[in-house]
């Protein structure tokens, strides 16, 4: 479940960076890259718990959904932080010219 999350969260945080590509401000490409590398590490866990236990994704476990909100909210957290201090730089690079 929580690679599908990270999957949709991906697949729209790159639909934003395409639509507000102009904007480089918001930084939308730290938050799709976030998300796509978390798709990538929970396919990979997927993988392995294919080979261990012949299932590739599961529903059952209720620990699922609060790994997908957890998931979403460091994305967010991280992304958040990154364009804050990004944009403090160029803001200080800026003034200092």
């Amino acid at each position: 479940m929580y690679f599908l999350t990270a999957l949709v969260c991906a697949l729209i945080s790159g639909a934003l960076w395409f639509i507000f590509r102009n904007r480089k401000r918001l930084h939308l490409e730290i938050l799709a890259i976030a998300y796509g590398a978390a798709t990538l590490m929970w396919l990979i866990d997927c993988f392995f718990t294919l080979a261990e236990e012949g299932v590739f994704l599961s529903f059952d476990d209720p620990i699922d959904g609060w790994i997908s909100i957890a998931t979403i909210i460091g994305g967010l957290f991280f992304w958040l932080i990154l364009s804050f201090i990004l944009n403090n730089k160029e803001k200080v690079l800026a003034e200092s010219k």
